[in-house]
């Protein structure tokens, strides 16, 4: 007879793609129901078209068919509800992080329901103005899936690090962090919301901003992870 505890430690074997960590350590395994051979698992993915879909899955019926007597294996999917995003996201970020932006830095974002309006144009403006003016302002890039500052600012270099603080790219006296940087404009970003997530945390938290009277964040459009 097959025991679900052998099931479970054949599923722990299964490491999200994105996440790096095992599919029962995040909680993603939801119900796994033993019928004689036959093992049902239902499984719950960040979002229900997560892109990596066919290969936790693929992943899963590997493992589970190792288990001495199986016969078949089932694998249903669904998206995670809003607690279980949240539950996920506090599990991966663990206790929250201090900011690495001065308590007195003003910080101003600028954000519409609709892409394409101008947002980004918005945010540079304002900011090299005031940078125009004799303020420290930091610009920070956060539409991860459509950046488009690295580009309006000519920029093409990669920001360095210093004592394991990275050092945000500077031009037109302003200081600059982006997805831009690290991915190119022809390579598509697919991040899940987790990593969205960790990715904006470390913009905030793993970014040297130094001294800023001012932080502009440029959003994505819509009302989503970021």
């Amino acid at each position: 007879m097959i025991e679900k505890s052998e099931v479970k430690s054949a599923l722990s074997e299964v490491i999200d793609p994105e996440l790096k960590r095992n599919i029962v350590e995040l909680g993603m395994v939801k119900e796994v129901d033993i019928d004689g051979g036959a093992v049902a698992v239902e499984i719950a993915l960040t979002i229900p078209a997560c892109p990596m879909k066919d290969k936790i899955t693929g992943d899963i019926e590997a493992e589970i068919k190792k288990v001495s007597g199986v016969e078949s294996v089932d694998v249903t999917t669904r998206g995670m509800s809003d607690s279980e995003k949240k539950t996920l996201g506090e599990k991966l970020r663990g206790p929250a992080p201090s900011l690495s932006v001065a308590q007195s830095t003003r910080m101003i974002a600028v954000g519409s329901g609709k892409g394409g309006v101008g947002k980004s144009t918005i945010t540079v403006n304002l900011a090299a103005f005031l940078a125009g003016q004799g303020y420290s302002v930091g610009l920070l890039d956060a539409d991860i899936w459509g950046f488009s500052v690295p580009r309006m600012l000519g920029i093409h270099e990669r920001p360095g690090v210093r004592d394991n603080r990275i050092i945000p790219v500077e031009n037109y006296g302003l200081k600059i962090m982006s997805t831009g940087f690290f991915v190119s404009e022809e390579t598509p970003v697919i991040w899940r919301g987790p990593l969205v997530h960790r990715a904006m945390e470390q913009f905030l938290t793993e970014v040297d901003w130094g001294e800023l009277d001012y932080l502009f964040v440029d959003l994505p459009p819509g009302t989503g992870d970021v």
